[in-house]
């Protein structure tokens, strides 16, 4: 072999052996820094992540949780605000109330949670992904956003009560019915015209905070407006007075069910007549897609459905009650099965027989409503013992908030849960009204005071959770209190309910149908749980409370709902705090050799330092401004 090509290969094997050591080097080195960078991180966030402009690298799931709590609490202190032309209103996450639990939340935080899925960034995939996940937030940033709910229909609700009166809406054009003082049997039909208008745009405000929401971003947002249209212009409407009139001509109206009759009469049914635009092209030869055309309004013939025939017909369904007498189940109301008008089915009906058919006799439908308990044998359905109460004190109450807590309980006593049934309170509770014998509370709702029904009944919310979990049945939906409220301490084992959400929601998976039976004595209130005991142990910690945050100075609403100058305020402040308690159940064996079946849950509550709210009565107030009726609205 000739000198040269050796000293060549020589050469190429001295490089090649370098080459080697500098990459095995790098690759110790990069492991060295590997393992000081996973050393360093170790129970504590990746470098990168980011929430808006909060920092969260190098933070424990602990401190993450903490500094997100505190954001959390800034945010129940300052409120969410929203701002049209020269006003502002200000949403607290939580709706004040001059009766301290029937506060509920608009806005529902949940920064444990959060807190667990940031720290898992980067840990939760196999390691080149997990790998690939820390180089990628180390390089370029990981936004990362909170977990939250949002009552979008509640929010939308507060805002139209603060602002609906700068919306000016359009108009479609509309048919007009009057009368003569010489001829008032004459119906005389003309045509309104359109008008455009502006509404305010709720649902993009809505999702504006929705992306500032995830960020915890609190700054301002400016309400914007939109254009109003209307659906129907006056040069569409071709002759639509005279088909009026020839409609007309069939009246009156007879709507019949069973031996009841309900007239409308020709006046009231000119009131009824509407336009509307052909959507489908029924009849070809006479309407054509699109055409404006003459026709029962379904509206106003819902609202005549609902107030007038209704309630000669309808019934509501009234399931079973049982009480527990001298060791048996007895029953002490029976089963009723309901009937309601199946009003859509009747107003296409009567739209369809009147104006095409020119029938003005029609007869009304109904649908049976089953009860969802009936009496049966009710001795065989499993009720021989209690096996939980549920008990909480309600000292001190006032005497609508005692008022409302009997309500409540005496509306559930008597109920049955069927087995494997989720059970939900909210709808066993039904509807939160004065026709159904509740009394009304104050609430604060931007710079507006409302009444509103149902304080106490979050008493009904936290006995019915502490006789779940006593009874040892899976949980599926609680939330705490905003604020830490004295009627239910210790904190931590409290729930809050609100239609439709939050709720209290279980299963009963005992196998068997449980019984609530309610009682009150003295200032506490016990729901007991009546079934079949099947050895399942039930074993809860008392709970742990931290993170303790006083609260800010008394907040002063002004309201006009009060005499000028007298003063209501809440019961006091409270101190934020975060607070646990943990929850297992095991269940017995299926068989002598199996293992016994254990569940386990922490139940977490983050309460904010909540400060004293009193409403002050003013002559007029000072903390919005107004804004004359006319005034141009910003596009």
């Amino acid at each position: 072999m000739m000198p040269g090509i050796n000293l060549i290969k020589n050469r190429f094997l001295k490089w090649l052996l370098i080459l080697v050591a500098i990459f095995f080097i790098s690759l110790a080195i990069l492991a060295g820094a590997f393992l000081i960078f996973e050393k360093q991180y170790e129970g504590r966030i990746y470098p990168g992540i980011r929430m808006g402009n909060i920092d969260l690298s190098g933070l424990t799931k602990a401190g993450a949780e903490k500094l997100l709590g505190e954001k959390i609490d800034d945010l129940n202190r300052t409120g969410l605000r929203f701002k049209y032309a020269d006003s502002q209103t200000t949403l607290t996450p939580t709706i004040s109330s001059l009766e301290a639990d029937l506060a509920y939340r608009i806005v529902s935080f949940e920064p444990e949670k959060t807190s667990e899925e940031i720290f898992s960034f980067g840990r939760d995939r196999n390691f080149f992904l997990n790998l690939q996940d820390k180089a990628t937030a180390l390089i370029f940033g990981k936004q990362a956003g909170i977990i939250y709910s949002l009552n979008e229909g509640e929010i939308e609700k507060i805002l139209k009560t603060n602002y609906e009166k700068f919306a000016n809406p359009g108009r479609s054009a509309a048919l007009t019915a009057t009368t003569t003082p010489e001829n008032p049997e004459k119906i005389i039909f003309s045509l309104d015209e359109e008008k455009l208008g502006k509404v305010i745009d709720y649902a993009r405000a809505i999702e504006e905070l929705k992306i500032k929401l995830n960020k915890l971003d609190f700054s301002a947002i400016e309400l914007t407006s939109k254009t109003d249209y209307p659906s129907i212009y006056k040069n569409e409407c071709l002759n639509v007075e005279a088909e009026a009139e020839k409609i007309l001509e069939t009246s009156p109206l007879t709507l019949v069910y069973q031996k009841k009759k309900w007239i409308i009469e020709k006046k009231q049914l000119a009131d009824m007549l509407a336009l509307e635009r052909r959507e489908n092209s029924q009849d070809s030869g006479r309407n054509k897609e699109g055409e404006i055309i003459v026709s029962l309004s379904p509206e106003k013939l819902t609202e005549f459905l609902e107030k007038t025939v209704a309630p000669e017909i309808e019934r509501e369904p009234i399931d079973a009650r049982f009480k527990m007498s001298n060791g048996r189940v007895a029953e002490f109301q029976g089963s009723q099965d309901g009937l309601k008008l199946k009003i859509e089915d009747d107003i296409n009906k009567i739209r369809d027989e009147f104006i095409n058919n020119k029938n003005n006799t029609v007869e009304l439908t109904t649908e049976e409503m089953k009860s969802t308990v009936d009496t049966g044998t009710i001795n065989d359905l499993g009720i021989r013992e209690i096996i939980g109460t549920g008990e909480s004190n309600f000292a001190g109450s006032p005497v609508n908030r005692r008022h409302n807590i009997k309500v409540g309980s005496d509306s559930l006593n008597g109920i049955l849960i069927k087995p494997d049934e989720e059970f939900s309170l909210n709808k066993a509770l039904g509807e939160i009204e004065a026709e159904t014998g509740y009394l009304p509370e104050l609430v604060i709702k931007g710079n507006e005071t409302i009444p509103e029904y149902g304080g106490g009944l979050c008493q009904i919310g936290t006995t019915m959770f502490r006789g779940a979990v006593a009874t040892g049945l899976p949980i599926t939906m609680r939330q705490n209190h905003s604020y830490r409220v004295s009627y239910y301490e210790p904190a931590g084992t409290d729930a809050t309910i609100y239609s439709p959400w939050p709720d209290v929601r279980f299963i009963n998976d005992t196998g068997h149908y449980i019984l609530i039976q309610t009682r009150i004595a003295g200032d506490n209130l016990y729901f007991d749980f009546w079934g079949t005991n099947d050895g399942r142990i039930v074993e809860k910690t008392d709970p742990t409370i931290y993170n303790i945050v006083k609260p800010g100075p008394t907040k002063i609403v002004e309201t006009l709902d009060l005499p000028v100058g007298e003063k209501k305020c809440t019961e006091k402040a409270h101190n934020g705090a975060d607070a646990y308690f943990d929850y297992k159940v095991t269940y017995p064996a299926s068989t002598a050799t199996s293992t016994p079946e254990v569940k386990s849950k922490r139940f977490s509550s983050h309460y904010v330092p909540w400060q004293e709210v009193c409403l002050i009565g003013v002559e007029e107030l000072t903390t919005a401004s107004s804004t004359p009726e006319n005034a141009d609205i910003k596009q």
